[in-house]
């Protein structure tokens, strides 16, 4: 269910800096994700969202963080970033939401069944915590539930952050580590010098910048 929580918009800094390392275009989960790593480890940033923090499709889902069923290449990113939420919270002191209270997928579809058991085989040598259920546990996990499940699959790792507050919330560590959030500052092209980037020209001026990060969805 997608969450009805008010979003946060936080604060945004006044003036643009003369120059950062990093230029970040969006302030979404990932530019805002990215701003906390990067300042945290020294490096100047700014980020540049044409809205607000987290105001479009990162305010606006269900807010998984999920192993099961990716791409056997994203597997162990995934591995990392679920235990990067897992400390988060604690690691910035702001709530993000996130709760690893599990996922359960059923199915009445026995092809869509057997698709999730090759998931399974596949991920096994990740050493991934979750198995196959058959129809009867699918049915005693959703009381109050008559379909003829055939079978499911239990992620007990898995779990969700709430997207109304953990964008905003990273986005504050951020700026506690030196990072410029500039809200209703959208980005309208790259500056170029000798064929490489040199800055971005916003709605409100240049900033120069060596590295832009485009994360705007």
């Amino acid at each position: 269910m997608v969450s009805t929580r008010l979003l946060d918009r936080g604060e945004s800094d006044p003036a643009l800096p003369d120059s950062v390392d990093v230029a970040i275009i969006g302030a979404g989960i990932i530019g805002i994700s990215a701003a906390y790593a990067l300042a945290k480890a020294g490096t100047s940033v700014a980020v540049l969202e044409k809205g607000v923090v987290a105001g479009e499709q990162s305010s606006r889902n269900w807010g998984w963080c999920r192993l099961f069923n990716r791409d056997e290449r994203e597997i162990p990113l995934m591995q990392h970033s679920l235990e990067v939420w897992g400390r988060l919270s604690e690691e910035i002191g702001a709530d993000t939401g996130f709760r690893r209270n599990g996922l359960l997928y059923v199915t009445k579809d026995p092809a869509q069944m057997a698709a999730w058991q090759a998931w399974l085989d596949m991920a096994a040598p990740y050493q991934v915590p979750m198995r196959a259920i058959g129809g009867d546990e699918a049915r005693q996990r959703t009381p109050g539930n008559a379909q003829a499940w055939v079978g499911g699959i239990v992620s007990p790792r898995d779990g969700r952050a709430e997207p109304a507050m953990a964008a905003p919330a990273i986005a504050r560590a951020a700026r506690a580590h030196g990072a410029t959030i500039h809200q209703g500052c959208a980005v309208r092209g790259l500056d170029t010098t000798g064929g490489r980037v040199s800055g971005v020209m916003t709605e409100k001026g240049r900033i120069e910048a060596g590295t832009v990060i485009l994360s705007g969805g």
